[in-house]
């Protein structure tokens, strides 16, 4: 289908039936509200509101999080990538007209959560504070005690193993004069020594300068009772705090017959913020509003009919204005080219005047992606992975893009896997050899083995690269003649043409010999071609002399950049043979263990990273010939895509029927 007109539309309608007008609108789904400018209206300032409505969402996100791990709603890869619900639009508008009682459970399960939290953290609190009791746990006396009625108490650590004569010793030597001093150690290890130092009242003083100058440290949270006795305590305080959490998980458990509601919520929420952001694009007066924008020209009129029905306004239909406004581009594909999209909007998706690239660059993309990657066993895997995701796992949106990607791909990596003989590299020649002792394993290959006849192969990529290449000039052709410009058509592309088969058959006589009379005629159609470049290609400039210079820069422009872009195709024969060659190698290390069992192991181990690596390479060296080599024979891109206001739904789905109401 490729690319969609679109029809601008300009619409007024009453200021009070503004807020069903955009619900309507968004329920449709098939409008692109622009900025409207207008000298004698305001605009809304609604960035506000729809923050309101993105803080809502993230705690509505947080609180299906919270029901997800207390109801133990456990979801597979599969259901993940087909997490949605079919729902009829009627049971979506009842349950936002209900989002306040909503809402107000989820502030509910915020609260029980919140709960969970600060319960967590004070069982975090007190186990530490059993940590800390822990050492101090022989003491047969509180932790806080200072005194008795006729000594002084000292209960306190070092910071290193040490004994009580250690101790003693110490306080010796920093203090001789001290006499009457009891130590004893309640636990010690390498990294503190727990004790507790007694004396007379009169020695108090000295002792405790004492004991700090030797490096006796205080506890900072001393137990007002015995350590062991504290610990029983915090202990029974951290059973009780669990089992308070195990009530409120129950509680929040019962919360789970409302999980889909919730996060129905959620994606209304969404809409809601996307709605008021995209109404900042209106202008209003004191009792109208004004939205402009675009809407494909197959929907434009019944959207018309359906609004001046339901609203009191007025619609306006016209072409859009390409030269002046940024007129967005809807692209609409089938399967087959609809899986290379993502590639040319990573690039940049196409603008006003160019054709939809897609189409033509998803024949080459696969054909040049299955000439790189070149195995017919994991051609298959790929064919086998995308039918799965499509027709049986039946993924949505873009992730089934996704799956045509991998299963065109597939599909071509089958094909030049067979011309070429590989099927898990050298997998079946091997098992014939080592296992089932043929001497002679069969050929393969339907066309021939490129790392026998690499030349070849590389003579081959070079043509298949000016194929793709001469393409790429069609559609500049066909891109130019809808234009109307059939001068600059013929002029920037025919001499090309020209010049480049010359230069093909002439540059072929310096890898492989030609025979004399082609190479003749190649000449003579270079020759042409060069001519032809230097006469048309400075037409533009306004006397002879300019249109000399630049017909001669063309011609060099053309040597060069044609030279070097068809030499960048010999990337396919690089990739085509690092992925047969090491799975050939692969291969032969497993056949060397002389083992089935290991042999088998392998080969899975090996062959799976073989995919993983040249998997990536494949896809990225086939996006560079495209956006590189491809794209600049054609292709402006720059251009916008458009984004109809709609009810984006990330979990459920509109029946068809419903919502097209």
């Amino acid at each position: 289908m490729a690319k969609i007109k679109l029809m601008q539309f300009e619409l007024i309608a009453m200021l009070e039936d503004s807020k069903r007008l955009i619900d309507f609108l968004q329920k449709k789904g098939i409008a692109e509200l622009s900025d409207t400018d207008h000298e004698e209206l305001t605009k809304y300032r609604t960035a506000p509101i729809a923050a309101v409505f993105d803080r809502k969402k993230q705690l509505i996100l947080s609180a299906v999080e919270t029901l997800e791990r207390c109801c133990k709603i456990k979801r597979s890869i599969v259901q993940q990538l087909t997490d949605y619900t079919e729902i009829d639009y009627a049971q979506y508008r009842q349950i936002t007209e209900q989002a306040d009682s909503v809402m107000a459970l989820v502030y509910e399960i915020k609260a029980l959560q919140d709960e969970i939290t600060a319960r967590k953290a004070e069982i975090l609190r007190k186990q530490t504070r059993i940590d800390y009791y822990r050492p101090w746990e022989k003491l047969d006396i509180p932790m806080s005690t200072v005194r008795t009625p006729t000594t002084a108490v000292f209960i306190g650590n070092f910071k290193s193993a040490l004994t009580e004569q250690d101790i003693l010793s110490r306080l010796a030597a920093q203090a001789p004069e001290l006499d009457g001093v009891s130590v004893e150690v309640v636990s010690a290890d390498k990294l503190q020594t727990c004790c507790v130092a007694i004396c007379h009242h009169s020695d108090a003083a000295l002792l405790e300068q004492s004991l700090k100058a030797i490096g006796f440290i205080k506890p900072d949270h001393p137990a007002k009772m015995l350590p062991a006795k504290a610990i029983e305590q915090l202990q029974k305080e951290i059973a009780d705090a669990n089992a308070q959490i195990d009530a409120t998980e129950d509680k929040l458990a019962s919360y789970g017959e409302y999980y889909d509601t919730i996060r129905l919520l959620a994606d209304y929420e969404q809409t809601q913020s996307e709605k008021y952001r995209i109404l900042e694009r209106a202008a209003t007066s004191r009792n109208t509003i004004m939205l402009q924008g675009y809407v494909p020209e197959r929907d434009a009129e019944q959207l018309k009919f359906d609004v001046e029905q339901r609203f009191v306004c007025e619609m306006e239909l016209c072409e859009p204005d390409y030269v002046n406004d940024d007129v967005p581009v809807l692209i609409e594909n089938r399967d087959f080219a609809a899986g290379v999209e993502s590639i040319t909007n990573m690039y940049s998706p196409p603008s006003n005047k160019d054709l939809d690239p897609n189409p033509v660059m998803a024949f080459f993309y696969y054909a040049l992606f299955g000439i790189m990657f070149s195995d017919a066993g994991y051609g298959l895997l790929m064919v086998i992975f995308g039918i799965v995701m499509k027709h049986v796992i039946k993924v949505q949106g873009n992730l089934r893009k996704t799956a045509s990607f991998a299963l065109y791909c597939g599909v071509a990596t089958t094909f030049w896997g067979a011309m070429f003989g590989s099927f898990f590299g050298d997998l079946i020649p091997t098992i014939c050899t080592n296992f089932l002792g043929i001497a002679n394993p069969p050929q393969l290959a339907l066309w021939f083995e490129p790392t026998s006849d690499s030349i070849k192969l590389m003579l081959y990529s070079f043509g298949f690269g000016i194929i793709h290449l001469f393409a790429g000039l069609a559609i500049r052709f066909v891109t130019l003649a809808k234009q109307k410009d059939w001068i600059g058509a013929v002029c920037d592309t025919v001499p090309v043409y020209i010049f480049v088969i010359g230069l093909a058959i002439v540059g072929k006589d310096f890898i492989e010999p030609v025979s004399p009379a082609l190479k003749s005629a190649g000449a003579k159609i270079l020759l042409v071609g060069a001519v032809l470049i230097v006469l048309t290609a400075g037409r533009s400039a306004k006397n002879i002399v300019g249109k000399l210079g630049g017909g001669l820069y063309a011609l060099y422009s053309n040597t060069t950049g044609w030279l070097g872009d068809i030499l960048s195709y010999s990337r396919l024969l690089a990739l085509c043979l690092v992925t047969g060659v090491i799975g050939s190698v692969v291969n032969m290390l497993a056949a060397m263990m002389g083992n089935i069992v290991v042999f088998v192991l392998i080969c899975i181990l090996g062959h799976s990273l073989n995919i993983a690596i040249n998997l990536i390479g494949t896809y990225v060296h086939t996006c560079r010939l495209q956006y590189v080599e491809y794209f600049s024979k054609f292709y402006e891109g720059g251009g916008k895509v458009f984004t109809p206001l709609k009810i984006n739904l990330q979990h459920f789905k509109f029946k068809e029927e419903t919502i097209n109401e």
